[in-house]
């Protein structure tokens, strides 16, 4: 009975240091960073609007795709995320950014294998009342 148990005991060990090792083998997909909207299946353009902290954000695609769209802090805290439709082409998004702390905020816009990043600069005049400078950069 001892050698049966002993048996069962190093086949569990066995069973779970080779599903450990496939597990910690599986890599991570990194996705591949557009630069100057050079992704092959979508281009995005970012455009304030003027006199606000308000941003316009286009996207245009291939039909039948799918991409993810997500406004992240320095902390990389996601603040929102939006999925574009299969069945258009072209997709807008009004960003204000009124309500949102002075600071560095990242936009992301990724389809399964490419991705677009842009950097976003938010900071507060302080000579004036409430004045706000919003940038947007690649």
């Amino acid at each position: 009975m001892r050698n049966v148990m002993k048996t069962v005991a190093t086949a569990a060990f066995g069973l779970l240091f080779v599903a450990g090792h496939v597990f910690a083998a599986q890599p991570t997909v990194e996705l591949k960073e557009c630069k100057n909207n050079t992704c092959e299946r979508f281009r995005v353009g970012m455009y304030r609007v003027k006199d606000t902290v308000t941003m316009n954000l286009l996207v245009e695609k291939e039909k039948g795709e799918r991409l993810s769209i997500r406004l992240m802090d320095q902390k990389g805290k996601v603040l929102m995320e939006d999925i574009t439709p299969r069945q258009i082409e072209k997709f807008g998004r009004k960003l204000n950014f009124s309500e949102i702390q002075d600071g560095v905020y990242t936009l992301e816009v990724a389809d399964g294998t490419e991705k677009v990043v842009k950097s976003i600069y938010l900071s507060t005049n302080e000579v004036r009342e409430v004045n706000r400078t919003l940038l947007g950069v690649n």
